[in-house]
């Protein structure tokens, strides 16, 4: 069986079911640098497969941005083997690229998105330019808004191939909009007493999120509505700007096959994020079928948000404070809802790696 091997810095559960749609038709390999991601709770990390082999590389800091010189053995191991990397900006995939390059193999680099609203210096964005034009070769994309980034940036156009970036399973989306009562069932089994429109948001408590943003339009809103921010601990300052109302909830990390029903739950879903690479939480709302609001620094709305939502300025609080009110209208909610629904199911893992085969037997053919 051909071989492939994957090139990761952590294992996130949506990657590893993509790794193990492509083991049902060649020999996967997954190598790692680390265990833990600052950004996220450890029991989200997966670290086992029964259709994958996986391999950890010597990482003594636990880095993201490590340097593994072990990564060099392992693709000398199999030089037949097509190695994808995910990403281009790790230090161990930079390695690992330009040991590819200079022995001449072709390689795809999986690219989720790329960083709306983060401001680069001319030096680092002359590098990211080479990496992208000199060093890789192939790449498999999120959208066709990425796609026409790393163009941009001096990939070769016949060589970059969308797929459609998703972190969830065809199995995983509702077959409709769930009623208010199947919602009020929900609610009462997670011990949310609320029957007032819920607005939602899931993600760690970090300052690039945005956080701030969503709890003061939902405060100022004209809609009788209620905050649900799942997913750590919040800060002392979150929970200073909250302290006067009891509209705003939070919840603790909740495991990815549990957070489903928190969706659920709730009516409407925010992303305010200063920047996000992609904002697969958005691809997770939908398959609930929540309408959608996100800021226009997520490269996922671009893609998915289209008469299911509102896409709003990034730090406007008052134009997601309007979003919020309009998408919270009975009748717009309901079809909204609709509409994600029609979307999502064009973005699941299978077709992902049903996008990525013919690309991949074409190498392997190639091979040949």
């Amino acid at each position: 069986m051909a071989k492939i091997i994957v090139i990761t810095s952590n294992i996130a559960p949506y990657r590893l079911r993509w790794c193990e749609e492509l083991a049902r038709f060649y020999d996967v390999t997954i190598v790692y640098t680390k265990d833990h991601d600052y950004e996220r709770d450890d029991r989200w990390l997966q670290k086992q497969s029964e259709y994958c082999r996986i391999i950890k590389l010597k990482n003594d800091r636990d880095k993201y941005d490590a340097l593994c010189p072990d990564v060099i053995g392992i693709l000398k191991s199999d030089p037949e083997a097509l190695v994808i990397f995910d990403g281009y900006g790790p230090k161990t995939n930079l390695l690992g690229l330009l040991y590819c390059r200079l022995k001449g193999r072709f390689t795809y680099t999986n690219v989720d998105g790329y960083p709306l609203g983060e401001k680069n210096s001319p030096l680092k964005l002359k590098i990211k330019r080479y990496i992208i034009s000199h060093l890789c070769t192939g790449f498999f994309c999120s959208s066709e808004a990425t796609r026409e980034h790393l163009i941009e940036n001096g990939a070769d156009p016949k060589n970059v191939h969308v797929h459609n970036f998703s972190s969830i399973s065809r199995d995983a989306i509702i077959s409709e909009p769930l009623s208010q009562k199947q919602k009020m069932k929900i609610r009462e089994e997670l011990g949310i007493e609320s029957r007032k429109p819920i607005v939602i948001s899931v993600g760690a408590f970090i300052p690039r999120k945005r956080y701030e943003d969503l709890i003061e339009a939902v405060l100022n809103c004209k809609s009788d509505c209620e905050l649900y921010l799942v997913g750590g601990k919040p800060t002392e300052a979150y929970l200073k700007l909250s302290a006067d109302s009891d509209r705003v909830h939070y919840i603790d990390f909740v495991l990815p096959d549990q957070v489903y029903r928190y969706y659920q739950a709730s009516d409407l879903f925010v992303l305010p994020s200063q920047t996000d690479v992609w904002g697969l939480v958005i691809n997770e709302a939908m398959a609930e079928g929540l309408p959608i609001i996100s800021s226009d620094h997520c490269v996922a709305a671009f893609g998915l948000v289209e008469g299911n939502g509102i896409i709003y300025e990034t730090g406007n609080v008052r134009e997601l404070t309007e979003a919020i009110d309009r998408c919270l209208d009975q009748s717009s909610n309901r079809s909204m809802s609709k509409r994600s629904l029609e979307i999502i199911r064009n973005y699941t893992i299978e077709g992902m790696a049903e996008r990525q085969l013919p690309w991949i037997r074409e190498y392997f053919g190639n091979k040949a």
